[in-house]
């Protein structure tokens, strides 16, 4: 009795153990990853450039995105967007009401090739009722199942060089990082 007991927690103990690394998931078909550097540099003006004085304070930000989309139906997808930002504005920098750190106010994949400005073709669900806001001074976040229509989905996979992803700020509404897309 007492060593089926221990096979069987030494069973269960190695079954706990397993994980995706050991036994990892495959992807959906058709699942593509395209991922991205972002940078206030990149951006077009860079931000700091966009003619409020206290964007400076962001232009040192940067940071990385990976977008994963799944096919959905009729050719459209969805799509995750994991990114992380650094170097944007803690809290406390500056006067109220801009006290709470940079405040994120819109995120896109827009149509443009590097150093070119383009009309936005997936939006993410960002906006300023509904902002990010970086007390931290970073942000580190994944937005899942965005809707990318047919059409957007069949140009962005085709030529991903010629789309960028960017995050506009308050202070920078333009935009406050921004990096072309690559397949991974």
């Amino acid at each position: 009795m007492k060593r089926s007991t221990v096979a069987v927690v030494a069973l269960s103990l190695f079954a706990v153990g397993c994980d995706e690394k050991l036994n990892p998931v495959a992807p959906t078909a058709g699942q593509v990853t395209l991922v991205s550097q972002l940078s206030a540099a990149a951006e077009v003006p860079p931000a700091g450039s966009q003619g409020n004085p206290a964007g400076a304070l962001e232009a040192g930000a940067t940071g990385t995105l990976s977008v994963t989309m799944v096919p959905a139906t009729a050719g459209s997808y969805t799509a995750s967007f994991t990114f992380s930002v650094g170097n944007l504005i803690k809290a406390g920098v500056l006067p109220a009401p801009l006290d709470s750190g940079s405040v994120i106010v819109a995120g896109h994949i827009h149509s443009g090739a590097a150093g070119a400005s383009g009309p936005p073709v997936v939006p993410l669900p960002i906006s300023q009722a509904a902002p990010i806001v970086s007390p931290t001074g970073s942000v580190m976040l994944t937005i899942s199942n965005v809707p990318v229509t047919a059409d957007a989905a069949n140009a962005i996979l085709a030529n991903p060089g010629g789309f960028y992803f960017n995050l506009h700020s308050a202070l920078n509404p333009v935009g406050v990082v921004r990096g072309q897309l690559a397949k991974q």
